[in-house]
């Protein structure tokens, strides 16, 4: 009994060491996605300059021991879908993109004029 109690104190524990505050962006409404069997949170919001937005991509689900490169990938084809319908089909360049806690991708895009 004694083990048991231990045990689960330290399944407790070690769960609420693991858990982190989840990212997001000011004034953004959450999209949820499935993409290849995994969720995803996708926040798009303007950043006041014209055609230009933020949008941060969030895994939904847990990953233990992420692959910074695999995720970082993986949120690129996220990104990409939401950037294409974002600038309804014309061009955008990406200004900054950066990988936030081994999973997470911040992007910084402008919509282009052909």
């Amino acid at each position: 009994m004694k083990t048991m109690v231990a045990f689960t104190s330290l399944a407790a524990a070690l769960c609420l060491t693991a858990c982190q505050e989840k990212a997001t962006v000011d004034r953004s409404r959450v999209e949820m996605v499935t993409i290849e069997g995994r969720r995803f949170e996708v926040r798009i919001v303007p950043t006041g300059v014209p055609d230009e937005y933020r949008m941060l991509v969030v895994r939904a689900t847990l990953v233990v021991n992420p692959d910074s490169e695999r995720e970082y990938q993986r949120n690129w084809n996220v990104a990409r879908q939401f950037m294409d319908r974002t600038c309804g089909g014309q061009p955008y360049k990406t200004l900054d993109d950066t990988l936030v806690d081994s999973v997470n991708l911040q992007i910084r895009f402008v919509c282009t004029v052909g």
